[in-house]
Parts: C-alpha cells; structure tokens; sequence
C-alpha cells in the first residue's frame, strides 16, 4: 500500500474561531472602505447660491483694518477652509459690555487700544434644511467663533450676519 506524504493542516476547534474571527473583521473593513459615503444629515438636495456674511473681528490691534482690502480672499485658520473673499470692512472703535455699578445695568463702553472690525465676505454657498456650508465645506451659522487669516493679517471674532442670496 501507499501512503500520501502530502500536505495535511489539522484544525481543532480553537483554531476555527480564531479564523472565522479574523475573516470576520477583514469584511467588515472592506465593507468601511468600500462603501458609498452616507449623506451628512440632509436627504434634500441641497441648492447653490452665492451670498454675503458679515465677521466682526473683536478687540484687534489699531491699524489691523488698514490692512484689509476688499478682494482678499479669507481663510479659516483652523481648518483651512476656503471662506470667500472680502468685499468690503469697516473699522470701529472696540466695544464691550460693563456693568455700571450706580444705575446697576450692563452698559457698552470702549476699549482704549483696540478695534473692531466688520468684514463683508462674499462666497458660493450650499443651502440645506438645518444649515448653510461655505463652497469649501464650512459650516456657517450666527454667533459662532470664526478663526480667519487674509494676507497679512489674522484674527477671531464672530459670523454676526447672513444674508441669503440668489
């Protein structure tokens, strides 16, 4: 008689589920990378547009809006998200709120060495249910902190107006 002298792999119970398992995981990481990207949140189809915000820069130093110019282009300094470009600013004497101990308010009062600045931007926008993104992706809402950096200048502040185009 013969015997075959060939390979032969012996598997116990252990080695089958530690097998299955690694199978298993390799699928469901090909399934992560080979599927289609899920919408972010809207199932509308969002519309273009083009429209204009307004940033107010807070306590910059004096001569920060002499160095704005309108056709800057505007970028997010955290992200590095495209913002537009400026289409027109206006400087003013910096502002906040203090309490006046005697008539117990908040009243506005100027800050000595110190600006604000209100930055028009123009961008292409897309328009969804619950928010406006910025042609580059960013995400453009009221009273949030924005981060911007234009040629030669930087600073922080507030987006304080939306103005919806066509």
């Amino acid at each position: 008689m013969e015997e075959n002298k060939g390979f032969r792999l012996k598997l116990n119970l252990f080695d089958g589920i530690v097998i299955l398992a690694a199978l298993a995981v390799g699928a469901v990481l090909l399934y992560m990378n080979l599927k289609p990207a899920a919408p972010a949140g809207d199932t509308s189809t969002p519309a273009a547009a083009t429209t204009q915000y307004t940033i107010r820069l807070q306590k910059t130093l004096p001569g920060t809006g002499e160095l704005i110019e309108a056709g800057d282009a505007l970028v997010d300094v955290v992200k590095n998200f495209e913002l537009g470009t400026v289409v027109s600013a206006t400087v003013m004497p910096a502002t906040d709120s203090i309490i006046n101990e005697e008539a117990k308010a908040y009243v506005t009062a100027e800050i000595p060495g110190y600006e604000d600045i209100e930055i028009v931007v123009e961008s292409s926008v897309t328009y969804g249910e619950e928010n406006i993104l910025v042609g580059s992706g960013y995400k453009l809402r009221v009273g949030e902190k924005i981060y911007v950096r234009g040629p030669g200048y930087l600073g922080s502040g507030e987006v304080y107006a939306i103005e919806r185009g066509n």
